[in-house]
């Protein structure tokens, strides 16, 4: 078992000035060019789950996304703060559970659960080269 200081019930605030790049642009519609956009939203989850518990996990360790569950509410407009409250519900082994919260100056915004695991990095690496190699 791979030793970390994760504990359940851990909760980390990430907070982001949005901007064009999270914007639904390339999404077809003229109307939504101007909303921050779903997968921007699971890009900020992977950004702030990789902030709050990778620097808890011995140097040759990361975490890894492995399931991704959101709802996404709300519209929030590009150029809006948010804030995406992130807390550990389940620290199983080398997988966690955690549960996300979006909000804006005007409320909850999205919702989620995100399934990470505890990898080695070196041998993530390996397994990835070698899976493309065959």
């Amino acid at each position: 078992m791979i030793e970390h200081n994760i504990k359940e019930g851990m909760i980390f605030n990430f907070k982001k000035l949005t901007s064009p790049n999270d914007s639904c642009a390339n999404a077809g519609s003229p109307e939504l060019y101007f909303l921050v956009s779903t997968p921007a939203i699971i890009h900020m989850m992977i950004e702030a789950s990789s902030e709050m518990l990778d620097d808890l996990l011995p140097k040759d360790y990361i975490t890894i996304g492995v399931y991704v569950d959101i709802t996404h509410e709300n519209p929030t407009l590009v150029g809006e703060e948010i804030v995406l409250s992130t807390k550990v519900v389940k620290v199983n082994g080398n997988e966690l559970t955690l549960e996300y919260t979006g909000s804006d100056a005007h409320g909850v915004f999205c919702k989620g659960n995100y399934v990470r695991r505890i990898v080695n990095k070196n041998k993530l690496m390996e397994n990835s080269f070698k899976r493309f190699s065959e």
